[in-house]
Parts: structure tokens; sequence; C-alpha cells
């Protein structure tokens, strides 16, 4: 006969312990010391067992009930339901965790490039991290999220902030099926943040004017006393070896080679997974021979004077940029008039447009496949002429600088 509330709250402890059956294996146990709890006795493999839902009067009748049901459907489908307090376990621990925790749990099951996860954890490390390890994960509204990705539209990053307002929607997502929240707060949240202005062209803000390049030049050239020598370096590299912004600021000491007058960058580190040599102008090697007396003890190339091996930050050559005197109307280049990642359009339209072969501007891009070039090059004429071209290049930006002893580009070689 089923138990009662008031059969349940009546039981008295008597000399040796003993049951009040509810059916189907579930029963309250009276000890003499007075203890009562709840278990529920299954058969399982041909094995008894014995599960604890838990004691009276904390866990009620209705609730005793509640929780046998639960372990009986475990039963039924050959699985112990002593993996309902491991799994409660589980989740408890869980709650406890921070946004940190689960989106780096996320990170590790991405099958990224190296380059591509380096550069998306720092993305997450900077403006999702600090700001969502506040509070614990179930406490986040869309208005919370919502706030801390307009911080990034704000300051002008909206495709960046779209593309983690699209990656919390993923976190969040996995937080959902375990459980840990109701309802996915990042669900539709790029989608309430500004669109990025769209250019003319899909390109990154760059220049093709001789005037302005030997401007911004010129400009480099003469950093203000506040900025870091390291930021100055690579401002100066940048236009001579067309390497993206991230290769600039992750360049390790290890793969350059100054006797051979190359970098050797690994296939890990770039976005296409195959290997890049870049040739070395006398004027890159003088760059590199400045900043190894600064930061040639340490890992990176271009170290701040107040990071100890620390790569360069995100957008900080970008911002350098805009923040350089156009000498023409005495204010701040500002956006849009070039970014580090336009070195590597100027140097492809203008050398296009000074004649060299599209395919070796393209293969020292990192654009072309080597094997369609095989056909026309052989391995040493790729690089006899990758060399004449970086060397003529440097030569070239070297003239504009000095406004007219421009060095005919096509007529100079090296070995």
């Amino acid at each position: 006969m089923p138990l009662t509330d008031t059969a349940v709250k009546n039981a008295k402890p008597k000399d040796k312990a003993w049951k009040l059956s509810d059916g189907g294996g579930l029963f309250l146990l009276i000890k003499p010391t007075g203890y009562k709890s709840w278990k529920y006795d299954f058969r399982l493999d041909n094995t008894r067992g014995s599960y604890t839902i838990g004691n009276y009067p904390d866990i009620g009748l209705k609730k005793a009930r509640q929780e046998h049901r639960e372990a009986r459907e475990l039963v039924a489908m050959g699985i112990n339901p002593k993996q309902i307090k491991i799994q409660r376990k589980v989740k408890d621990e869980l709650k406890n965790k921070r946004f940190s925790f689960y989106v780096n749990e996320w990170l590790e099951k991405q099958v990224l490039a190296k380059t591509t996860y380096s550069d998306l954890k720092q993305r997450i490390d900077k403006n999702l991290t600090p700001y969502l390890d506040g509070k614990y994960v179930n406490e986040y509204t869309t208005a919370d999220l919502l706030g801390i990705m307009l911080r990034m539209s704000n300051r002008g990053a909206k495709e960046t902030a779209i593309r983690l307002a699209n990656i919390l929607r993923r976190v969040f997502n996995e937080i959902l099926i375990l459980d840990i929240i109701k309802i996915n707060p990042a669900q539709g949240l790029a989608e309430l943040l500004p669109k990025p202005d769209r250019r003319i062209d899909n390109n990154f803000g760059h220049i093709t004017e001789e005037t302005d390049l030997r401007n911004l030049l010129k400009q480099i050239d003469c950093p203000t006393v506040k900025q870091d020598f390291a930021v100055t370096q690579a401002l100066k590299l940048m236009p001579l070896i067309f390497l993206r912004p991230y290769n600039i600021r992750f360049l390790k000491w290890e793969y350059i080679n100054f006797d051979d007058r190359i970098i050797n960058i690994p296939a890990a580190e770039l976005k296409n997974n195959k290997p890049l040599d870049v040739p070395l102008a006398y004027q890159a090697i003088e760059i590199l021979e400045d900043m190894k007396a600064v930061t040639g003890d340490k890992e990176y190339v271009f170290v701040t004077s107040r990071g100890k091996d620390t790569p360069l930050s995100e957008n900080t050559t970008t911002r350098a940029i805009q923040r350089l005197i156009n000498p023409v109307t005495g204010k701040p280049f500002g956006s849009g008039f070039m970014t580090s990642h336009g070195f590597r359009h100027t140097a492809s339209t203008m050398l296009n447009e000074l004649n060299y072969h599209s395919d070796i501007i393209e293969l020292q891009l990192a654009h072309t496949n080597k094997d369609r070039i095989r056909a026309t090059y052989n391995k040493a004429q790729w690089m006899e002429k990758r060399i004449n071209m970086m060397q003529s290049w440097a030569d070239y930006l070297d003239g504009l600088k000095a406004e007219g002893n421009i060095t005919p580009i096509n007529k100079r070689t090296y070995a």
C-alpha cells in the first residue's frame, strides 16, 4: 500500500532499523537513532544495488517519488541510478565556473591553425573575459552581453564585435546543453550590433599614391618621444617585408637568419598553412639589428619596454599610424587612411604598376600556390627574383623619402 505523508511523519524508531515501503523498490529506512532516509533497491545485470535518494525531512514523499521515477527510468535503460548524483555533482561544480572556463573549453575543441587560435584567444582575453568573469554565467542577461559588445563597436571594432558575439552564442549554447542556464542570452546578439561600415572594396585601408606614401614613411621615421621603440621599428619594417600584422607582432628571433638575410616563417604561423621565406633587404636587416640590441634576449622581436616578453597587442601599429601627423593638413592621419595590414595592399598595387610579375608578388604575399609557379620558375629563380624585388622595393621607398632620388626599381639587381 502506498505511503502517506502522515505515515512517513509518524514513523518511529525501533530497536533495529526498519523500512516503510512505498512500492517499486522505494522505501523509507528508519534507524534506531531516529534518522530517516529514502532508498531505492534495484537489480541491474542480475546484481542487486541500492541507491540512496536522501534523508527525510529534507526530501519529502513527493520529491522522493520523483527521484524514484527518474532512477527507475535509468535502470530500465541499463544505467546505474548512482549516475544521477555524479551528474549533479558535476553540474554543481560547473555552476561555480566563470566564463573563462567555458570559453577555454570551447576553444580547445576547435580545429584551428596555430596563428588563428592565438589571434582568437587574444581577442577573447582582451574583449570578453575581463568583463564576463565578474559574475556566474547563469547571471547574465542579453542586455548585459549587449553592453559588453557595444564597448567594441563604439571604439570602431564593429566586425570584431559581431564575430565575438557569434562566439558567445556558441559558448552559451554549450552551457545551455549542460543545463547550467535555461536560455541562451547570446542568441541573436550579433543582430543587435551596429553593422560595420563597408568600403567600396573589401580591402583594408591603404594608400597607392607616391605622395601619400612618402608623407607616411617620413612621419614613421620621426616618431614622438612617447612612442615605444618597438612600435616604431615594427612600423619601419612593415613596408619592407609585406607580412600580415599578426606575423609581425609574433615574429620570433629564431625565424631570422641574418647570415642569409632571410626570415623563415613556419607553416603553422601562416594563414595558408604553408611556410614562407621572406628575403630581407639591407634596410630591413638594419632595422632588425637595431631591435636585436634591445630584445635579442627575448623570444619575440617586437616587445615593448613595458613588456616582459609579450608581443605587441592587436591594432597597436594601426593606432600608431592613425596618430601620425599628416604634413599636408597638420592633423593626425586618423582612421581610413592607412592600416598596418594595408602595407601589403600598397606593395601589391604599386609593384604591379611597376611591372613586377604578379606571380612573384603574390608568392611573396603568401597568396599564390607554389605549384602554380613551378611551371614558370624553378626554386632558385623564385628566390633570385624575390631577392631582387625586395631590395629594389626598399631602395624605391628610400628614394621616395629622399623626394626625388627614386631608384629605378626595375633597373637594379642583387646577387
